[in-house]
């Protein structure tokens, strides 16, 4: 009898545990902050110099806003992407010029100077990032070129790569290697951060006026 009432405990707290997991849910909303470092010196590419080191990105119910700001806040960029909305936006502030341009979601966005990978091999290797298990892959680049990056599966974010090179991979990337305007970079979270993210990060200001990328470009190299 005491053995029968051990296997029912048993199974009850296998059942248990099971039913936890199960139906434990993943982190949909916080801010994601990533320290960046750059593979040029500022005595090699001067405008490093100009370049923020540390980007946020802000997700609630799969809509993303990522944020950086440069050269004691000369100049911002924002990227902006609803989930159930058709376009992107990026968002550019230079002194009192403020820009918005708007762009199909499944179309990579101009500030990245690189193509999609092409080819991906996901790795059976994982690291603790920012407090978050993370898995490995190598990007194939081109022929001659390859990267490494790590994405977690932990947090709940569809798409979350959109509008990037990296759009193939569906898991958030923790630590990854990209070129902007020509600048390469490595971005590596340091934090996570589960408070909650105001609807405000992903609305379009109104000051912002609507602008073509030829415009948004002239104002991107004219600062540079």
């Amino acid at each position: 009898m005491k053995q029968g009432l051990s296997i029912i405990l048993i199974l009850f707290l296998v059942w248990g545990c099971k039913t936890k997991s199960e139906t434990e849910t993943k982190i949909n909303e916080g801010i994601i902050t990533y320290d960046v470092s750059y593979f040029s010196s500022e005595k090699d590419n001067p405008i490093i110099a100009l370049l923020p080191n540390k980007v946020e990105l802000r997700f609630k119910n799969n809509n993303i806003c990522l944020i950086s700001e440069g050269y004691l806040g000369f100049f911002s960029t924002k990227f902006v992407s609803k989930y159930e909305k058709p376009n992107s936006n990026i968002l550019l502030k230079v002194l009192s010029n403020k820009l918005n341009y708007e762009f199909p979601k499944d179309e990579v966005a101009f500030v990245y100077s690189q193509l999609p990978p092409t080819k991906i091999e996901y790795i059976d290797s994982t690291k603790i990032i920012a407090g978050y298990e993370c898995k490995k892959a190598i990007v194939y680049l081109n022929e001659s070129s390859k990267a490494s990056l790590y994405y977690t599966k932990e947090i709940g974010l569809k798409a979350p790569n959109r509008n990037t090179p990296l759009f193939q991979i569906s898991g958030v990337l923790m630590e990854f290697e990209t070129t902007m305007n020509q600048v390469k970079a490595k971005f590596t979270a340091q934090s996570v951060n589960l408070n909650p993210v105001s609807e405000e990060n992903f609305t379009i200001p109104e000051e912002y006026v609507l602008s073509d990328l030829k415009t948004l470009k002239k104002y991107i190299v004219d600062f540079n």
